[in-house]
């Protein structure tokens, strides 16, 4: 059984379709935190709100990168691929935002003689590389998929069908 679990995590690790998410997510990232680190740091915007802005113009680009190079789900319109998507990613952008704030408390309580913005971009990055994973599995499942109603379907006709 172990065997298996390993077999099957390396051929997840090789498969081409992950290797591109991992490419148009470290891509969509870069600019997530690039655009966040420019807006906090030379454009005095609250740190929130650039984190914020960079997660959500990240969206864009990891979206269209995907579509039209990693993935071709054709079951659905591409508007409501896109909508699951933003839906999936704003979870996503709200969850980068609430970690990186969190951290920021802890971090500068850790690390009170560091400088802010120092401990702003180690905090930024940490929030980011752990939603990532929560990013891969909601996408594959939802947004490039049948969506997020599709399973909330079956869920309810089996449990129609149990009644009965």
């Amino acid at each position: 059984m172990l065997h298996t679990l390993v077999h099957r995590a390396v051929a997840l690790l090789l498969d081409p379709q992950f290797l591109r998410f991992l490419l148009f997510g470290g891509i969509a990232t870069l600019v997530s935190f690039s655009g966040g680190f420019v807006l906090y740091a030379f454009c005095e915007v609250p740190y929130g709100q650039a984190v914020f802005i960079g997660s959500a113009a990240a969206i864009f680009v990891n979206f269209f990168l995907n579509c039209i190079f990693n993935f071709h789900y054709h079951g659905r319109p591409l508007v409501a691929q896109f909508v699951t998507f933003a839906t999936v990613a704003g979870i996503g952008t709200v969850l980068t935002t609430l970690l990186a704030r969190g951290l920021l408390c802890v971090g500068l309580w850790l690390f009170p003689s560091r400088a802010l913005l120092d401990v702003e971009v180690v905090c930024h990055v940490l929030a980011i590389g752990i939603v990532t994973f929560y990013s891969f599995f909601a996408h594959k499942y939802l947004s490039f998929n049948a969506g997020i109603l599709a399973p909330l379907k079956k869920l309810i006709a089996r449990a129609g069908r149990g009644r009965r």
